[in-house]
């Protein structure tokens, strides 16, 4: 997923990608890598279901970095990305 944080984007866009996973109840790793670079970084969280098990804002640096989270496997796990810019 990407979303563009510079102009034309406002304050409050948003993007969100949802994955419908497995439906066996374990609790599961979730790996994912993520770029945040720049003064216009908004905020990228990743929820299992209603809960949030990931959450970054701002500047990360000009480089990929990799996250992981633990995840039900009987939820809709989402990624939001609201922009500041």
């Amino acid at each position: 997923m990407y979303i563009e944080t510079s102009s034309p984007r406002v304050a409050g866009d948003n993007a969100k990608l949802i994955l419908s996973v497995s439906n066996n109840h374990q609790l599961s790793c979730l790996k994912f890598y993520y770029h945040m670079y720049g003064n216009t970084m908004g905020t990228l969280t990743v929820f299992s279901g209603n809960l949030v098990v990931f959450d970054a804002s701002g500047n990360h640096g000009n480089y990929w970095k990799e996250a992981n989270a633990n995840i039900y496997l009987d939820d809709e796990v989402s990624f939001k990305v609201s922009s500041f810019a």
